[in-house]
């Protein structure tokens, strides 16, 4: 028993001194989101709240209704951004089809300029920038494209961590002086040539498109970008490249499994399901009582439809809806449809539960899930990917197109276009992805690759931001390209 207790008090002083140690060692960080919409946000809340569960003093510097207050951080909410957020969606489903890419590189650079103005000219974050005691060991920002915020790191001299949402481009690779070949994946997914195995002309087509890529960065992104960097930071453009390239970490939305092999430098790190609730700390809500019931009945399987959180269905034509309706009605598995304002939902069908609101983990992993049909969002699909189900996508814009094209070549699934289908080429996709048997199986596959990893993707994320602050201004795994 003597011993016991001492064993006992052993293990309580160790302990305590483990956690007085990692108390000392909390950092204060400054995470600053300017995105283009409000998916991404989902992406980066659940590395905030764990960083800050660590003991970290996190400063948020966001849009206000799309990141949600996490206790024990100080939220600073430019309201701006949320207007700019819903302008683009409405501007994603209103512009021209006939436009050009120049066009549409102009429009965006307008967007990410006035988000950046609208953080940097924010009373609360004037008062950062005006406080001479403001310290901060690491800030954390969206990139690319909002260059400006950079200047964020270098006022505060603070190693910079980066949070690709949509995984890596060639700007990113830029950035962080990567060797990766860019001539098989252009930032833009309009134009170029998708293939594993791309051809020479192939190569030469992609190389067309990412020159013009390059022109416009140079020539409409970052021009603005600099004027704010100017007239908040310094007046000197080589440093604003210097600034702009100094990346310690850049933490891409993506993995090596899901089909896009890439050589990294060290310090791109892949983190691709990092918004799932997979790790210890966090556990999903059950299923509605209703919705569970509807699935666990359905005696030929269900099928999930949703177009992900910013596309609603009131901006898709009727005859779109009714080919959606008509098709669904006459299946023999029962359909899950998120529907926003549901209750204007006018057509009724036994097989079909629509909702505005759908628990969308917990679906994918409900035993009588035979299909997701989808937008192809990148964490819609990496989701898909997650839980091993073949996936039709219905892709509208910007990368939708290249992560439907992935899962395809893969053979997890298939891609049709909205604007094309009709009931018989709708029906036929779904009878073949549910009856083939070689979807379901590769897409298992996939689902087991994706999940053999050391540590789960917030585990990485949250380990390699915390070695970047252990080693502070010169982490040794930037790329010496650079140094």
């Amino acid at each position: 028993m003597l011993i016991s207790g001492i064993l006992d008090n052993a293990r309580l002083f160790i302990i305590t001194i483990v956690l007085s140690v990692q108390l000392t060692k909390a950092d204060n960080i400054l995470a600053i989101f300017s995105y283009a919409s409000g998916s991404p946000y989902l992406l980066v809340r659940p590395l905030i709240k764990e960083l800050v569960d660590r003991g970290h003093q996190i400063t948020v510097v966001s849009a206000a209704k799309y990141f949600p207050t996490i206790d024990g951080t100080r939220h600073i909410r430019v309201f701006e951004l949320d207007h700019l957020i819903e302008d683009v969606i409405d501007f994603e489903y209103d512009a021209n089809p006939m436009q050009t890419k120049w066009q549409h590189a102009s429009w965006v650079s307008h967007f990410y300029y006035e988000a950046s103005n609208y953080i940097l000219t924010n009373e609360g974050v004037q008062q950062l920038l005006h406080n001479s005691s403001a310290q901060f060991d690491m800030v954390i920002m969206n990139t690319p494209i909002s260059d400006a915020l950079c200047g964020f790191s270098q006022h505060f001299n603070a190693p910079m961590v980066g949070i690709a949402a949509y995984g890596s481009t060639w700007i990113i690779d830029y950035l962080v002086g990567n060797s990766a070949p860019s001539i098989y994946e252009p930032m833009s997914p309009v134009g170029y040539t998708f293939s594993n195995s791309p051809s020479l002309f192939d190569m030469w087509n992609n190389w067309v498109y990412l020159t013009e890529e390059w022109l416009l960065e140079r020539l409409v992104y970052l021009p603005p970008q600099l004027k704010l960097y100017r007239q908040y930071f310094d007046n000197s453009y080589s440093n604003f490249e210097e600034i702009r390239r100094n990346f310690s970490l850049i933490l891409v939305n993506q993995h090596f499994s899901l089909g896009r092999v890439r050589s990294n430098v060290p310090n791109i790190i892949e983190v691709a399901g990092m918004h799932m609730c997979v790790h210890k700390n966090c556990k999903l809500d059950p299923i509605p009582d209703d919705l569970r019931r509807f699935m666990d009945e359905a005696e030929h399987g269900v099928i999930y439809f949703s177009m992900g959180v910013e596309i609603f269905m009131k901006w898709l034509p009727k005859h779109m809806k009714d080919t959606l309706f008509k098709t669904f009605s006459t299946l023999k598995q029962r359909v899950v449809w998120k529907y926003d304002n549901w209750q204007s939902f006018k057509n009724k069908s036994d097989n079909i539960y629509v909702s505005s609101f759908m628990p969308q983990q917990q679906i994918l992993q409900h035993p009588k899930l035979k299909l997701f049909i989808t937008h192809a969002g990148l964490l819609s699909v990496i989701e898909t990917a997650y839980y091993g189900i073949p996936i039709l996508s219905l892709p509208l814009y910007y990368d939708q197109f290249t992560n439907s094209q992935r899962m395809r070549m893969a053979g997890a699934g298939q891609t049709l276009h909205l604007n094309l289908i009709n009931v018989e080429i709708l029906n036929n996709s779904i009878q073949e992805l549910i009856q083939n048997p070689s979807y379901a199986r590769i897409a298992k596959q996939m689902s087991t690759r994706f999940r053999d990893q050391p540590m789960n993707p917030l585990e990485t994320a949250v380990w390699w931001t915390e070695y970047t602050l252990r080693h502070k201004r010169s982490p040794p795994i930037q790329s010496a390209y650079l140094l």
